[in-house]
């Protein structure tokens, strides 16, 4: 699988982890000296939890002179995931990493690493076409009778290229859907403009702004042209 491949370039096999019998004053000072945020806890090289500065800095006992041991932390035990997961699969559980890092562990459940959380969702945004080189666009339709396939060659028919889409109930009512879009297209103005000839109801567009200044130019001549008529 493609995510495999990700999932294995972006691993960090070496980044700190403790086993929770360190003393809490000592994983502190580590942390505070690496300069990290989080890291993982582990038992029988199983991930159990996520150990925090906050967690540390609140610990109770911290400064006695009795040894406090991490594991006596109350911690939120931790998930993990897997190597030959999929991309849609973990971003679907992201709510169950509140952490900048994300566990990983073989098919054994064997702790091998982490990945930056923040990488994770870089790379689904570069698949679904997230960044600069795309507009996004939102119809409302009607849900009975939906064919997707004519919303996507009225697109296509305006030189527009479907790079991604969505689709859910609007919230007011159950006969409406909102199908969301990620597209190229060389005139969005254009292309929403004929949509809404079409009889369809555009509820969000991406600003114009990308289009070239000719085409904003030419755009403006036109509505003056209409309003001396």
């Amino acid at each position: 699988m493609l995510s495999t491949e990700f999932l294995e370039q972006s691993l960090d096999t070496t980044f700190s982890y403790f086993t929770g019998e360190e003393r809490v004053a000592d994983v502190l000072g580590i942390m505070l000296n690496k300069r990290l945020e989080c890291a993982p806890v582990l038992h029988d090289n199983k991930i159990t939890a996520m150990v925090t500065l906050p967690d540390l800095l609140s610990a109770d006992g911290l400064h006695t002179t009795n040894p406090f041991l991490l594991r006596e932390l109350q911690l939120q035990k931790a998930e993990s995931i897997t190597l030959d997961g999929h991309y849609f699969d973990i971003f679907s559980q992201l709510r169950l990493f509140p952490h900048a890092l994300i566990p990983v562990s073989d098919k054994e459940g064997d702790y091998i690493g982490v990945i930056e959380k923040s990488l994770l969702c870089e790379h689904i945004a570069k698949i679904f076409h997230l960044g600069d080189e795309g507009g996004t666009i939102e119809l409302e339709v009607p849900s009975f009778n939906l064919k997707l396939s004519e919303v996507i060659a009225a697109l296509e028919k305006n030189d527009a290229t479907v790079l991604g889409f969505g689709m859910y109930p609007t919230a007011s009512s159950s006969n409406t859907m909102i199908l969301t879009f990620r597209l190229q297209t060389h005139d969005l103005f254009r292309l929403v403009k004929n949509l809404e000839k079409y009889g369809y109801l555009v509820r969000y567009t991406s600003p114009f702004f990308k289009e070239k200044e000719d085409e904003l130019r030419e755009k403006a001549l036109e509505f003056i042209r209409l309003m001396d008529m």
